[in-house]
């Protein structure tokens, strides 16, 4: 869809609201959640979605749909090609986003991801639209994304506002020479759990009994993408130790990836092939949690991850590295068990732990769910995110930019050179 069929509100704060949704992860949970709970009369948000044409309808865009809000196409490549490069997908992509801007008229341009902010910022700056990014994090995991990476941080420099979902990411963006004065920390929130206690235990003994996970074994979850920043292979080796151990464990990898075959192999070469469930993508995974016994996420590097936090929202325990966002949500041996990074045998030692002491157990499931109450209710998150926009909406009004145009069209010629190697 390249054009909206109802009219732009003109008595409301409307936000072009632009993202990649292709997986179902973290960033795309955050987002519609955002969509669900925001101010429908005081805000008029038009998801702009950067698709792969050729695929089915997103998970995101069906759920979208279901909420009654209109959103907005727009194809990150014209067709799939071998070598997975369509060197005109960004200048396409500017052509129909400038087509949109021309027509439409938008208060805010809110870009999430470094693919949606190399479209969106250069376009509402030539437009004079305040833009806002939120930064959920950064993988460098090949050269394709270091040069992404690069180029958004430069892109930054001239939004004029951002959010950014966890301090370690903030302090990276001013690293880079971001002014400190537009970077904000908002934590991601989550919807909290609307069912009964009862309810609760009634979907636990059915899901267990769909996965075959006998009322003495442990049933070990990870949610999210199987890739390698999330440190998953510690995650298995931690299991095969606990085997060995003679713990009745199973472990549950609830997602999907680019590491999926290499965990399969890995899982073979452990003997891990009865003890360990990989479901592949869910669409609603918060509806698996309560088979859980305990969280585990194992990542290398993570902004403030929703799994952890919806995990904690059902009083799971939870066990996570000591990286990103994390330290910020969980208050070790209060809310949660922290261990260092790529280390399989402190992973060993939480669960143990948690398995061999109860009371250990019930005060990190109560301070669990206390904490996610007090701190990361969705509710709050999105008047907060509410206040921005209309603190930009007053920007536009008035005219009061961070950057002028004349900043930006001495710096332009620096980003085309960038461009022409994409």
């Amino acid at each position: 869809m390249a054009h909206l069929t109802k009219n732009i509100q003109s008595k409301m704060i409307n936000v072009a609201f632009i993202l990649t949704p292709i997986d179902f992860g973290g960033a795309e949970r955050v987002s519609l959640n955002l969509l669900k709970a925001y101010d429908r009369e005081k805000y008029n948000i038009v998801p702009v979605l950067l698709i792969r044409p050729w695929e089915e309808k997103t998970f995101f865009a069906r759920e979208v749909e279901k909420l009654s809000i209109e959103y907005l196409s727009i194809p990150v490549a014209i067709r799939p090609l071998e070598d997975g490069k369509d060197y005109f997908r960004i200048l396409n992509c500017y052509r129909i986003l400038f087509s949109i801007l021309r027509k439409e008229t938008f208060s805010i341009i809110h870009t999430n991801g470094y693919f949606a902010d190399i479209i969106g910022i250069p376009l509402a700056k030539f437009f004079r639209i305040p833009h806002m990014s939120t930064c959920h994090g950064y993988i460098d995991n090949d050269i394709n994304l270091k040069l992404y990476n690069i180029i958004d941080i430069f892109l930054l420099k001239y939004s004029n506002q951002i959010i950014s979902v966890a301090d370690n990411i903030k302090n990276k963006l001013i690293k880079r020479g971001i002014s400190e004065n537009k970077i904000s920390t908002i934590t991601n929130a989550v919807l909290l759990p609307t069912l009964t206690s009862k309810e609760i235990s009634k979907k636990r003994i059915l899901i267990r009994r769909e996965l075959n996970i006998k009322n003495d074994e442990t049933l070990i979850g990870y949610v999210g993408r199987l890739s390698k920043e999330k440190g998953l292979k510690y995650l298995l080796t931690a299991g095969k130790e606990l085997l060995d151990a003679g713990l009745p464990v199973k472990i549950i990898l609830i997602g999907d990836g680019p590491l999926r075959e290499d965990l399969k192999a890995l899982m073979d070469n452990l003997g891990l092939q009865n003890y360990v469930i990989i479901t592949g993508f869910k669409e609603d995974v918060t509806a698996m949690l309560p088979a859980l016994d305990m969280f585990i996420l194992p990542s290398l590097t993570e902004g403030t991850p929703m799994a952890l936090l919806e995990a904690m929202s059902y009083g799971i325990p939870v066990v996570a590295t000591l990286v990103g966002g994390i330290p910020k949500v969980i208050n070790n041996r209060k809310n949660g068990l922290l261990v260092s990074p790529s280390n399989s045998s402190e992973i060993v030692n939480a669960v143990m732990e948690l398995i061999n002491d109860k009371n250990l157990w019930e005060k990190i499931s109560q301070g669990s769910k206390n904490s996610i109450q007090e701190r990361f209710d969705l509710k709050k998150w999105v008047r907060k995110i509410e206040t921005f926009y209309l603190d930009l909406a007053e920007k536009k009004k008035y005219r009061c930019y961070h950057d002028t145009i004349k900043d930006w069209i001495g710096n332009f010629w620096n980003l085309l050179i960038i461009i022409r190697y994409l």
